[in-house]
Order: structure tokens, then C-alpha cells, then sequence
């Protein structure tokens, strides 16, 4: 059994497929002149009296490249124990200045100190028996000068003094390591600067050797970045170049350092620039690096003389003959 639709459906439907071709054709511009392919020579109009001319001008301006890095510090310490001792204290956290000298851990020192007490109580044997075969010898020379001593007892008396003496130099220089062995328990900075990371605590076990605190310099930082190939001939060290880090001011660098290696993936060189002292800058911050890339010509028109319509920059161009 077949069913049939009625009419106003049927009439609906013929109407909504013709407004829908209509404005297809109707956006397609069915309903516009066309314009045909090709060039159009553009209708010259003439200027209006009074109308402000300038000039368009050429000039040669030099061209430069961004290059990012990292700011790092030129001179970078780690601390470390120079004796296995446990650690007793850290002196210092991580952000903390220190000047050369400051103390920053001290070692449990009591093994230290009792070598250096029994080192002074071996140098004190020591010079007693050096004292006794000293007075000896002095006794043998005058048995010997008298005839009651043969030579052969006195050599024998004289090279017992020389081996006590030697070994009162044994005893002191022996004391002497264990005294120096006692200073390395403070562990001192070998260099003025920030402290960077604290890489053990109290109770730890220092070994010789292993990192427990890392120190850079504040004053001696420079930004470190990869730079192409083809820019490299323009660079040498020595050269002045101005780098942006965050917000602050330009500044200028110095390269200090062309790395003669290329990276094998990205063919690019690490080229190392010296930064000023300057407060607010610190190791890990991202810094660019601008680049002279050759130079390149451009056209120079007043600022007036450029209208802008949305996203878009026009220029009104009179000709010879005075025409828009």
C-alpha cells in the first residue's frame, strides 16, 4: 500500500530546496559581474589640489638574529670532604653568600684530634731518647779522646744520636700531618660566591671526593647559547653583542669563548658571551642573543602617510604626472 504526501508538506519541502540554492548562487556570485583573469591596469586619478607629498627613501639596514641559552656561571665549585669523617654540621643553605675562608661543615673530629695528641706524646719520646744518645755521644768524645773508649763503640754511639735524631724528625712531621688533618674536618670556601645546592646533611657519611655543596661566582656569569653555522663567520671572541634576559635593560656582552664543535643533530656551535655585573640576574635564567645575519634594503615612508584598514597597511602612491 503506497502512501502519499500532502500537498503543503510537499510544497514546504520545493521551498526550502530553493532558498537553499538561491544562496548558494547567491554567495557564489551568480548574481555579480565577474572579473576575468588577468592583469588590470589600475584607473589613474588626479591629486586633489593641495594634496601633502612625500618621499619614499632606500636604506641599507644592518639585520640580526635571536639566539637562545641559558645564563650560567663562568666559575662553578663543588665542595667536597678531603677526609672520610661523619658530618657533624652545615653551616650554610642553598642562596647563602660566602667569602673566601667561611667556614661551611664541619666533620666529626675526634679521631682527628686524638692522632694529634698521640702524635705530640711520639715527639716527646722521640726528643727524650734524641736528648739521652745526644748526652751519650758527648760522653763517648771524651772516653774516646782519653784512650778508654775504642773508636769502634764510639761510631756505635755516635750513629744511635743520628737515629734518634732522625726519628724526632719522624715524630714532628708526623705531628705535623696530624695537625693538618685536624683543619680538614672545617671544611672552609675555597672561593667566594652563592651557594647553590646543599648535597648532604648532618649524619651523612663524607667520603673523599663526593659533592656536598655547590658554589658559583654572582659576579662572573654569562649566557651560553647555540648559534648556526652560517652565522659563525661573523662572530669571533672579543666581540661586542647586546643580549636580552627577561625584563631588564639591554645589555651588552663580550664572547669569551667559540666552542670549535658542532653539534651533530642541530649543526649548531656553543658560543659563550660574558655578562656585566649587574643585580637580579642568576644562574639558569633564559636569556637571547642578538645576532649580526648581513644587511638587507627597505623602503622608508612617514608614518602619516600609511592608513590602515583592519589587519592591512595601505600606501597612496602619486606617479610622475601628479595621478593617484
Amino acid at each position: 500500500m503506497k502512501h502519499k504526501l500532502p500537498i503543503a508538506a510537499v510544497v514546504r519541502s520545493t521551498a526550502a530546496l530553493a532558498a537553499v540554492v538561491l544562496l548558494v548562487m547567491l554567495l557564489s556570485g551568480f548574481f555579480g559581474d565577474k572579473i576575468a583573469p588577468g592583469v588590470l591596469a589600475a584607473t589613474a586619478q588626479p591629486a586633489a589640489p593641495g594634496t601633502r607629498t612625500a618621499s619614499v627613501e632606500r636604506e641599507t639596514v644592518a639585520v640580526r638574529e635571536e639566539a637562545s641559552g641559558t645564563v650560567e656561571a663562568q666559575r662553578r665549585t663543588t665542595v667536597s670532604a678531603r677526609i672520610l669523617a661523619r658530618i657533624d654540621a652545615i653551616l650554610v643553605s642553598a642562596g647563602d653568600e660566602v667569602r673566601l675562608g667561611d667556614p661551611l661543615i664541619r666533620l666529626d673530629d675526634a679521631e682527628l684530634r686524638a692522632r694529634v695528641e698521640e702524635a705530640g706524646r711520639s715527639v716527646d719520646a722521640a726528643a727524650a731518647a734524641a736528648k739521652r744518645h745526644g748526652a751519650d755521644l758527648e760522653r763517648a768524645r771524651s772516653l774516646l779522646r782519653t784512650g778508654v773508649m775504642s773508636r769502634g763503640e764510639f761510631d756505635q754511639a755516635e750513629a744511635a744520636a743520628h737515629v734518634a735524631e732522625a726519628e724526632l724528625l719522624r715524630a714532628r712531621e708526623g705531628l705535623e700531618r696530624a695537625r693538618i688533618n685536624l683543619t680538614y674536618a672545617t671544611i672552609t670556601a675555597p672561593v667566594s660566591g652563592k651557594v647553590v645546592d646543599r648535597l648532604a646533611e648532618p649524619g651523612d657519611t663524607a667520603t673523599p671526593g663526593a659533592p656536598l655543596l655547590s658554589l658559583y661566582d654572582p659576579s662572573a656569569l654569562r649566557i651560553e647559547v647555540p648559534v648556526r653555522e652560517s652565522l659563525l663567520s661573523r662572530l669571533h671572541p672579543g666581540a661586542a653583542l647586546e643580549v636580552r634576559i627577561g625584563g631588564a635593560p639591554p645589555l651588552t656582552g663580550i664572547i669569551d669563548e667559540i666552542v670549535p664543535y658542532a653539534e651533530p643533530g642541530s649543526r649548531t656551535f656553543l658560543v659563550k658571551v660574558g655578562l656585566p655585573d649587574q643585580a637580579g640576574l642568576y644562574a639558569g635564567m633564559f636569556g637571547r642573543l642578538l645576532l649580526p645575519a648581513g644587511e638587507r634594503s627597505r623602503l622608508v615612508v612617514p608614518a602619516a602617510a600609511v592608513e590602515r584598514i583592519g589587519q592591512l597597511e595601505f600606501a597612496t602612491v602619486v606617479t610622475a604626472s601628479g595621478a593617484l
